[in-house]
């Protein structure tokens, strides 16, 4: 994982899991976050989440949805792909609901993810899509 994703997939994470906006998340401390389900996230529960980001992301199938779930934590969810578009600027971007728990924690959200260079998603939540091309 590239080192400068792990603040992003931190933040799309909490937001993730508690449905906030990126304007509330830009306001808040990621200390309040403690008791929502990424609060109790391991190292392991986040490679699988986001390996699910991806499975999901790269099918461009609108509808598609997978299921994670870390047997030693018994933590998990499920990411579906909402809608799949380009930015203006060439963007290949994914708008996911993403569903997650951990014990008797629920979150829900619908966030935006953007391919970067190196093919990685990361949460992009200005992410408009740009005109349809003739």
């Amino acid at each position: 994982m590239h080192p400068h994703w792990r603040p992003k997939i931190l933040v799309f994470t909490c937001a993730a899991l508690l449905g906030v906006g990126s304007s509330a998340l830009a306001q808040s401390n990621l200390g309040e976050f403690k008791d929502a389900p990424s609060g109790k996230f391991t190292p392991e529960d986040f490679t699988m989440l986001w390996a699910t980001v991806d499975a999901v992301s790269v099918t461009r199938k609108t509808g598609t949805s997978k299921s994670w779930e870390n047997a030693a934590t018994g933590n998990g969810g499920t990411i579906k792909l909402l809608n799949v578009f380009s930015t203006a600027d060439g963007r290949d971007c994914r708008r996911l609901r993403v569903d997650n728990h951990a014990k008797k924690l629920k979150g829900s959200s619908k966030q935006i993810v953007c391919a970067g260079p190196d093919g990685k998603w990361m949460v992009d939540s200005d992410a408009r899509p740009g005109p349809k091309k003739p």
